[in-house]
């Protein structure tokens, strides 16, 4: 599942997060590994929008992290 809190996109699954995130314009460069919290950041409301229109779930920053964590 692909996860946003209006400023980040996440997922507990890294294939499906970078395929997503291609196909809504980001680029792979742009991903942070970290590794409590690997994402990407969304920087304008239209990768918001886009985020949202493609099927991200939205939901609150400590919720997305409690997903990410409760799913390794």
């Amino acid at each position: 599942m692909i996860f946003t809190d209006g400023l980040h996109l996440m997922s507990d699954n890294m294939e499906e997060l970078h395929t997503f995130a291609k196909e809504i314009g980001l680029q792979r460069s742009w991903f942070q590994a970290n590794p409590r919290h690997p994402h990407y950041d969304l920087l304008s409301k239209l990768m918001v929008k886009r985020a949202l229109d493609k099927g991200a779930i939205k939901t609150t920053t400590k919720d997305m992290l409690e997903k990410i964590k409760g799913s390794k």
